[in-house]
Formats: C-alpha cells, sequence, structure tokens
C-alpha cells in the first residue's frame, strides 16, 4: 500500500514538473533568438542562426513530449516510463543550451568567458525554479549547465578564473539547497494532500456504507431509489424491489447473542453480494431487513432473482457456539412498470408482500399485487 502511494506522489511530482516546463514554449523561443543574436559577437551569423535551428528544434519536440503526457493521463505504474522520456526530451534541450560554452567561449577572452558563465548561471536558475518538484530531473536538468558553467574558467587555470570557478560551485551548491528545500515542501503538501483525498473518500464511503455489512446504507438506497424511479418513469421502463427479512432473527440473537447475530448478518450479506447483479443497489435497511432495487427489471426476471436469493441463503450454515444455524429469509417482489408511483409506496408494497412471505411459513417468496390506481384502470 506504502509503494502505491508513494507512486502517486511520484506521478504527481511528475504533472508538476511537465505543468512547470509548459511555459518555456513561450519563454524558451524569445529567450533563444536574443542568444543567438549575442552569440554573433564571436561566431559567423550562420553558426548562430545553425544553433537557434536546433535549439528552437529541441524545445518543440519536448514541448510535445510534455503534451503528450497530459493527453495520456498516465496511470502511477506508467511513472518510470514516463520520466525517462521526458528525461531524454528534455536533456537535449539543456545539452543544447550547454552547447554555448562550445560556441561562444574564447579562450582568453573575459566577455565571451562573461557570457557564457551568465547564461548558464541564467539557466541554473530557472532549472532549479522549474524542475524542483521531481527530484530525479533535477539532478538530470542541472547536470549540462553545471559543467558549462565550472568548465570555462577552470579551463582558464589563472587565479581570477579559479575564483569563478570557486563561485560558479558554491552558487551550484546553493541553488541545489534551495531546490531540494522546494522540493521537500512540495512532497510534503502533495502527501497531505494525498491524505486528505483518501480520509474525503472514506468518509464519503460512511455515508453511503453500513456499517457492520459494507452494503449501502438506508439513506443510499432511498437517494438511490428515487432517482432510479424518475428514470424508470421517464422512460417507461419497469424497475424491481425485493424487500428481504431474515427469519426468526431473534431467536438467533436471544440464542447467541448479539455478537453472534452479527455474524450471521454478514454471512448473509457475503452471500447477496456474490448473488446480486453489480448494477443492482443492494442495501441494508436496518436490523435484519434488507432491499434490492434492479432497474430495468420486469416481474420474471425479478422473481427468479428473488428465488435465487432465497435459495442461496438457505443453503448457508453459520458455525455460531459450537452450533450450526441455517438462516432462512422471507422475501417480497414489488414492480413499478408503470410511472407515478412513489418509493415509499414501492416499498410499502415490497414490505406487505414480504410479511405476506412470513404467514404464509416463512422462506419463500411472494410477488406484490398492482397498485390500486393500476386495478381501477
Amino acid at each position: 500500500m506504502q509503494d502505491a502511494h508513494g507512486a502517486d506522489v511520484r506521478l504527481h511530482q511528475l504533472k508538476l514538473y511537465v505543468d512547470n516546463h509548459l511555459h518555456d514554449r513561450y519563454l524558451a523561443p524569445p529567450w533563444t533568438v536574443v542568444v543567438a543574436v549575442l552569440l554573433t559577437a564571436w561566431v559567423p551569423v550562420w553558426q548562430a542562426a545553425l544553433w537557434a535551428g536546433l535549439e528552437l528544434l529541441a524545445i518543440a519536440v519536448y514541448i510535445a513530449v510534455y503534451f503528450r503526457f497530459r493527453q495520456a493521463s498516465p496511470e502511477a505504474q506508467s511513472n518510470g516510463h514516463w520520466t525517462r522520456r521526458i528525461a531524454l526530451a528534455h536533456g537535449v534541450h539543456m545539452a543544447m543550451w550547454s552547447s554555448i560554452v562550445v560556441w561562444a567561449y574564447v579562450p582568453g577572452n573575459a566577455s565571451s568567458l562573461m557570457f557564457a558563465m551568465l547564461v548558464h548561471v541564467g539557466l541554473i536558475s530557472l532549472t532549479v525554479v522549474m524542475s524542483n518538484p521531481h527530484r530525479q530531473l533535477l539532478f538530470s536538468d542541472l547536470l549540462a549547465p553545471t559543467v558549462a558553467l565550472v568548465g570555462p574558467p577552470l579551463h582558464d587555470g589563472t587565479l581570477f578564473s579559479l575564483g569563478l570557478t570557486a563561485l560558479g560551485v558554491f552558487y551550484i551548491a546553493l541553488m541545489l539547497m534551495v531546490g531540494l528545500k522546494i522540493h521537500a515542501s512540495t512532497t510534503e503538501t502533495l502527501v497531505l494532500r494525498q491524505r486528505n483525498d483518501a480520509l474525503i473518500r472514506e468518509l464519503e464511503q460512511q455515508v453511503r456504507r453500513d456499517g457492520l455489512t459494507g452494503l449501502s446504507n438506508r439513506a443510499h438506497f432511498i437517494a438511490t431509489g428515487r432517482f432510479e424511479l424518475e428514470r424508470a418513469a421517464r422512460y417507461r421502463h419497469p424497475l424491481a424491489l425485493l424487500m428481504l427479512d431474515i427469519d426468526h432473527f431473534k431467536r438467533i440473537n436471544d440464542s447467541y447473542g448479539h455478537l453472534a447475530g452479527d455474524e450471521v448478518l454478514k454471512a448473509v450479506s457475503r452471500v447477496f453480494e456474490d448473488v446480486v447483479r453489480a448494477n443492482d443497489c443492494l442495501a441494508r435497511l436496518g436490523g435484519e431487513e434488507f432491499a434490492v432495487l434492479m432497474p430495468e427489471t420486469a416481474l420474471d426476471p425479478a422473481s427468479a432473482a428473488a428465488e435465487r436469493l432465497r435459495v442461496a441463503v438457505s443453503r448457508l450454515r453459520c458455525e455460531l457456539q459450537e452450533s450450526v444455524v441455517t438462516p432462512t429469509m422471507s422475501v417480497g417482489v414489488a414492480i413499478a412498470d408503470e410511472g407515478g408511483e412513489s418509493l415509499s409506496s414501492l416499498m410499502r408494497r415490497g414490505d406487505l408482500a414480504m410479511y405476506e412471505a412470513k404467514a404464509q411459513g416463512r422462506n419463500c417468496v411472494v410477488v406484490a399485487p398492482a397498485p390500486a390506481a393500476r386495478l381501477v384502470a
């Protein structure tokens, strides 16, 4: 579970990294043109234009990769694939910028040295600001400009140049510390957000679920039932309701205790979950009473489903205090195949049919008669 949470956090870090760098599509092209113009002070125009063209191509490639990443809406398990792909695309961009030391740096020329170092100081600063959400990519993005910043003055070998190298190293160390600090704060925020999301989901589940059985609770069933009844009336589709009650449940509680009764309720609920369709609404209404709302279901399939549930429960064997309890249940079936009936009316008809099943000896299925209005018609 912790690995899954960690993978989710890393994926969010990658998404933040991509969102930050998407601003490059506005900033990087004009900066490339300005730097190319300045390059003409040390190299022929065609070389500056060649560098600018290659860099603009690199920008277009990695921006395209970013957009593909966002359109793909990747899952956590594909994080490694996209990290490598983005690292490669953005790494080419960083290498192109760092190649300025090859194009512009002229050994012994102070102005070209200052130009190259100034470009890479800015590049390192932007990298720390934009790449900090993802630790791995932050390090890989800083590699090329770090070498380009300290390499030229180190190559000169003069005392002044060595001083510039030391300044460059201190600056890189400072920026790296800043980047890692921001990364840690971002990660903490993502972890807290993940925990909050999980807590919200858990609370939503508690609102909708019965605490003992894990089935839908009465409130969720009522809300779902009203919605499905409106939909059934609108499209003139049938809807079935099964009202189910465990027979002689009070006797189980009195004989074995309420904890044993809870075990029976959970065992019966598991049987229900195995038999009931995924698109039906299965709920515990309270005590030993359950209900199943079955959209798009007419009388015959609803009666067959009720019989399958009854048989499945009757085959259940619950071991309680060295005794075996074989619960049974009574089922009432009510059909809402015409509009105009309220949920309370449908449930009342289902309840009456279920009580009739108990009156007929329990462990059976009884179908409720149609509403009075329909009989008159």
